[in-house]
């Protein structure tokens, strides 16, 4: 009787780790909605730890030069993803309007991600800029 609870609790737990362990898609799909949620939610500066550090200066004067924008929504309108490079290109429509003036505004985001790190180990990390909001 002990084996077979100790055999049904060692497959539970393989089981229950297995279910854990996120594939780097999954990874890309989390860490993708989390920083485009930060900017829908007018969090700019939470938004700067994505970038790579290659481009983080760069995108911290685009959040200064955006501080008066506000995101009503973003669609997304083309995910590109390499599984072997790991890299994901995505295209996507932000909605915002200005402090200045109340009209909302569409610009569109190309947005270059790469995984760096092995794989479980790794991080997404944004490669290109906060887009200028005209």
């Amino acid at each position: 009787m002990r084996i077979l609870f100790l055999s049904l609790f060692i497959t539970a737990t393989l089981v229950s780790c297995a279910a854990t362990e996120k594939s780097v898609r999954e990874d890309f799909d989390v860490v993708f909605s989390e920083y485009n949620d930060l900017l829908r939610w007018h969090r700019f500066e939470d938004a700067s730890l994505f970038p790579a550090d290659t481009v983080s200066e760069k995108y911290r004067e685009r959040v200064e030069m955006a501080r008066d924008v506000k995101v009503v929504d973003y669609r997304v309108i083309n995910i590109t993803f390499d599984e072997k490079k790991k890299e994901a290109a995505v295209k996507l429509e932000i909605d915002y309007y200005t402090l200045s003036s109340p009209r909302v505004r569409t610009v569109v985001d190309n947005q270059k991600w790469v995984y760096q790190g092995k794989e479980g180990e790794g991080v997404w990390r944004l490669m290109s800029l906060l887009p200028e909001f005209p």
